[in-house]
């Protein structure tokens, strides 16, 4: 049985947009009525999520997913909370009529791609929301069947044109992950790639063997987008390098330069590794601090200093890669 091909040609279906209007249902970003997208929906009893007149086909979907992070995630008049889960019901919704329809490789690709540099931004721009206000754990698992299902279909239908999505894709994956074995061996086939995936694959095995110079050396080679999923891991990493300091540094009265230490653990300013240090409890005596493995507390919870990152393009075109 062939699987079914979408014939709606907007991106809401006119049905969705009457019941919506009726129920008094439209979004507040969806003032102009020609602009309305199409809701995530979950099969019910009597509901029919593979009707051809409500799904969008390929093209459509593409449009919507350009209209969603051109023009709906530059807006600034609304708080980002609200536009982020927003955008991503709808590219759930994107993604949904692109599962029934089973679209050709090709087109998951230029559908994912996108997506996946959404839910990467996402983590960054949200790092510090409260939970209650941004779930950086689903946004993560929406994150990362995008991108584990992009790259399933990289190993099985890649040439010479998809490499420089390969290596975006694979070495993202990779540093998102940083540390973590089965990813590594996941990305084991695409190594020889290039040198962005070799780079991810050596950043992460040194932070698996506990070395993180590599962090502080590579960062900023890194794009933007893989800047922003490191910069949500730097908290953790930041605690474990300072504890690791302590001890081998550890000596009283052993005092080490906070303008060196500031970027070791990749802070904005040496005042927030100031910040940083007190917050584990070591002495800071003017510019330095005293790493001392008893005066460390480990208990205490990370700090959460976010990295900032300098965009080279705004935000739309970094997402969509145009």
């Amino acid at each position: 049985m062939s699987p079914v091909k979408g014939l709606c040609m907007e991106m809401c279906p006119k049905e969705e947009i009457m019941m919506r209007k009726s129920k008094r249902l439209v979004h507040q970003l969806e003032c102009n009525p020609h602009k309305m997208v199409k809701c995530f929906s979950r099969s019910a009893a009597g509901n029919s999520l593979s009707k051809p007149h409500i799904l969008r086909p390929p093209p459509v979907l593409r449009d919507t997913i350009s209209y969603l992070l051109n023009e709906v995630l530059t807006i600034t008049n609304v708080p980002f909370n609200i536009v982020y889960d927003f955008i991503d019901d709808r590219l759930n919704s994107v993604r949904q009529d692109a599962t029934i329809q089973a679209v050709s490789n090709q087109d998951w690709m230029a559908i994912l791609a996108p997506i996946i540099r959404f839910h990467a931004f996402a983590a960054y721009k949200c790092y510090e929301y409260d939970v209650n206000t941004f779930d950086p754990f689903l946004n993560m698992k929406h994150f990362h069947e995008s991108i584990f299902k992009i790259i399933k279909i990289l190993l099985e239908d890649s040439d010479e044109s998809t490499d420089e999505l390969c290596s975006e894709m694979v070495s993202l994956l990779i540093v998102t992950n940083l540390g973590d074995y089965n990813v590594l061996q996941q990305a084991l086939p695409f190594i020889s790639k290039n040198t962005l995936i070799k780079m991810a694959v050596l950043l992460s095995l040194n932070i698996m063997n506990g070395n993180f110079e590599q962090l502080f050396k590579t960062y900023d080679a890194f794009p933007a987008i893989h800047q922003c999923v490191i910069s949500v891991q730097l908290p953790m990493l930041r605690k474990i390098i300072l504890k690791s300091m302590c001890m081998g540094f550890n000596c009283k009265n052993n005092y080490f330069p906070i303008s060196i230490l500031s970027k070791i653990l990749l802070h904005n300013t040496p005042r927030e590794t100031i910040k940083e240090c007190k917050n584990y409890c070591l002495t800071v005596v003017d510019d330095k601090v005293e790493l001392s493995k008893s005066s460390f507390n480990n208990e205490v919870d990370e700090l959460h200093l976010k990295k900032e990152i300098k965009f080279k393009v705004n935000i739309s075109t970094m997402v969509l890669n145009t």
